[in-house]
């Protein structure tokens, strides 16, 4: 069984079991974060159920694993024969979660 969750403005397609990115959530390692948003849920005997636009009642739970921040992104701005140069750096925050489970309603 496998379900679709929105989160921020991404949309991931997950399974118990499966490691996923999401942007930073606060939290430590072992913390719990409950998914709301969830669109669909497919791979059950019964058929898939297909929000519209939400399923109401199903949630994916998780369990965060890792904080961390991406490799450091250059952002450079030039201007010619305008003496303008701008030069600046990014690390985007993101958290490691474990599917624990899918809920259905």
């Amino acid at each position: 069984m496998y379900a679709i969750f929105e989160d921020g403005s991404h949309q991931f397609r997950v399974s118990e079991g499966d490691y996923v990115r999401v942007d930073r959530r606060d939290g430590k390692y072992g913390d719990e974060v409950v998914f709301g948003n969830v669109l669909l849920i497919a791979g059950a005997p019964d058929g898939p159920i297909i929000g519209a636009p939400q399923v109401e009642g199903a949630q994916v739970v998780a369990t965060i694993v890792d904080q961390f921040r991406t490799k450091k992104i250059i952002i450079q701005k030039f201007r010619r024969r305008k003496n303008m140069r701008r030069r600046r750096g990014h690390r985007q925050p993101y958290t490691t979660v474990l599917i624990k489970s899918v809920t259905r309603p």
